[in-house]
């Protein structure tokens, strides 16, 4: 398994490649039990959004679980020690997890 930086590096790329937008990565360690760091993004479409989540599927090592594809507006997928959140732009406005995760 690769350094934890690097997987985090190589699961923005993919998001990058994808052109998602507004990556953000929150470190979580020691703040949970369930995961070391959470990767909120957002697509411009469901279409960006489901090609966003196949490139991240495909640079995880371990997917535990991906839930929302088919309403596609919040995607989450569970890569057991990193989380990723891909949102539409409305859906990540709604949910405001970037003020969650920056308050913790």
């Amino acid at each position: 398994m690769l350094d934890i930086k690097l997987r985090l590096d190589k699961i923005v790329s993919a998001i990058e490649d994808k052109k998602g937008m507004d990556i953000k990565v929150y470190p979580m360690e020691g703040k949970t039990p369930f995961y070391d760091y959470s990767i909120l993004c957002t697509g411009s479409s469901k279409r960006n959004i489901s090609a966003i989540v196949d490139a991240v599927k495909d640079n995880l090592d371990v997917v535990k679980s991906v839930e929302g594809l088919e309403d596609s507006e919040w995607v989450l997928i569970d890569g057991e020690d990193i989380i990723v959140n891909v949102f539409t732009k409305e859906a990540r406005e709604y949910y405001e997890l970037d003020g969650f995760y920056g308050e913790i």
